[in-house]
């Protein structure tokens, strides 16, 4: 099971799931790469039928906001079940080109 790529406060241990400038709980600019568990629950999804300019052709596709193990939500793709829904089990496959993929678990 792939961990999932999370980056954490080099002064506090905040963690994001995301590229972030400052830390919002302490105001650090220093941060690491720090994988945390690739499990997950949807919070929500939705089907994007008409794609930003960066996704033309790969429409229709499955996004979902995802609440991972590790206390972190972050937004993400979901490969081959666009029948998940709220309160599913899902897991981090991989990040390519800066979004991640997770599939149910």
């Amino acid at each position: 099971m792939p961990a999932f790529p999370a980056t954490e406060c080099a002064d506090c241990g905040e963690l994001y799931g995301f590229p972030v400038v400052a830390c919002r709980a302490c105001g650090s600019e220093s941060f690491e790469a720090h994988d945390v568990d690739g499990s997950g629950t949807v919070y929500a999804r939705t089907t994007i039928r008409v794609p930003g300019a960066d996704h033309q052709g790969q429409e229709p596709f499955e996004v979902c906001v995802v609440d991972l193990a590790a206390d972190i939500r972050i937004t993400a793709r979901i490969l081959d079940n666009p029948g998940l829904s709220p309160g599913d089990s899902v897991q981090f496959v991989e990040a390519r080109d800066g979004v991640f993929f997770f599939e149910a678990a």
